[in-house]
């Protein structure tokens, strides 16, 4: 790549889930297209099990998983080396909040529809949502795979 350094990233959310490593596809390719920056980005929070209290595990602190799951999906996609237009952000936090707040001022933001939670509306998930509806640049979500192949067009005969 030979994009300008000053252009706008393309910042991804990533969470380890199918939904976000499809979502860094999408991002890959829009930074390719727009010659700049990718961004990717994965929030974490402390742990609020009594077990991981009484008997914490230094190598599975959420900060040192979250820069392994950022680790994993991106040598998934590029292999041992990582290009160097290609960044990673880990941030302590809310998810929607984080990635809004790391979103300011980029090209775009890519997101899974998604992530490991099932809690949210029946379309999107509420991190998904909450950035849709806060961010202050343009957002991309990616859809899942569809199981049963592409959606049909209804019939209006």
């Amino acid at each position: 790549m030979t994009g300008s350094r000053a252009a706008p990233p393309i910042v991804c959310a990533i969470d380890g889930s199918v939904g976000s490593r499809r979502a860094f596809r999408e991002a890959v390719k829009l930074a390719r297209a727009l010659d700049t920056r990718l961004v990717a980005v994965m929030a974490w929070q402390h742990s609020t099990s009594r077990y991981d209290a009484y008997f914490p595990e230094p190598e599975g602190s959420p900060r040192v998983v979250a820069y392994a799951t950022l680790d994993e999906v991106i040598r998934g996609e590029f292999g041992q080396d990582s290009p160097d237009w290609v960044a990673v952000r880990v941030e302590m936090g809310h998810p929607g909040k984080v990635l809004v707040d790391a979103a300011d001022g980029a090209a775009m933001l890519v997101v899974g529809s998604r992530g490991h939670s099932g809690l949210a509306s029946p379309f999107l998930g509420s991190v998904s949502l909450y950035c849709a509806t806060q961010a202050r640049c343009p957002v991309l979500v990616v859809p899942p795979v569809h199981q049963h192949g592409p959606l049909e067009e209804p019939n209006t005969q």
